[in-house]
């Protein structure tokens, strides 16, 4: 399954349409599932691609969130935030999951924003990624000490273990692995307050 841009302009649609839709995948309506990926697909790719920073697994892990969307789409709440957070918040787990994974790894050589045109500028879906969600992301990292920081985004951007990064940092693992527990308890606890992902 890979991401359309036929309606890459589409992200803006309405919060109350996307909600009807996700509704109608709750009943098995196909139809509804295509609109949605039709409607979304761009910006939750453009999302999975900055976590993962390699197309490959981006499109696997927006594969993975879709099919979970379908089948979970019935637990989808509309009093606990909008719709596009909710699926934000399902492809960033995914891709985060994906990160997780022990025979992942990436090369920093391997994917750059100025080869990709999905990400360029002009693109819809990247620009998408400038969003209210995203620099709330952005603004609950900055509020995280600096090794927390560092030691997260080395983790989760970049595909580095618990080791790598202890190796880079130049810090006992045991301390790096709880400078990324406790980091991400604060990022998930910030991100909460703001609403990102409920």
């Amino acid at each position: 399954m890979k991401p359309t841009a036929t309606r890459a302009a589409s992200v803006g649609d309405s919060s109350e349409r996307l909600g009807q839709l996700l509704s109608r995948c709750s009943l098995g309506d196909q139809a509804a599932f295509s609109e949605l990926y039709e409607a979304t697909s761009a910006k939750l790719f453009g999302i999975s691609l900055r976590i993962l920073r390699r197309e490959a697994w981006a499109e696997e892990a927006l594969q993975e969130a879709y099919v979970k969307m379908w089948r979970h789409a019935g637990s989808y709440n509309p009093g606990r935030g909008r719709p596009m957070t909710w699926m934000i918040n399902v492809v960033r787990n995914q891709s985060l999951d994906l990160l997780r994974r022990a025979d992942y790894r990436v090369a920093e050589d391997e994917w750059s924003a100025e080869k990709d045109q999905r990400t360029s500028a002009d693109n819809p879906a990247a620009q998408a990624e400038t969003s209210e969600e995203m620099q709330q992301v952005l603004g609950c990292l900055g509020n995280l000490g600096e090794e927390q920081r560092d030691c997260i985004l080395l983790s989760y951007h970049q595909g580095l273990t618990p080791t790598e990064v202890a190796h880079r940092l130049k810090r006992p693992v045991g301390t790096v692995k709880t400078w990324i527990r406790r980091g991400l308890i604060k990022l998930r606890e910030c991100l909460e307050k703001k609403g990102v992902g409920q």
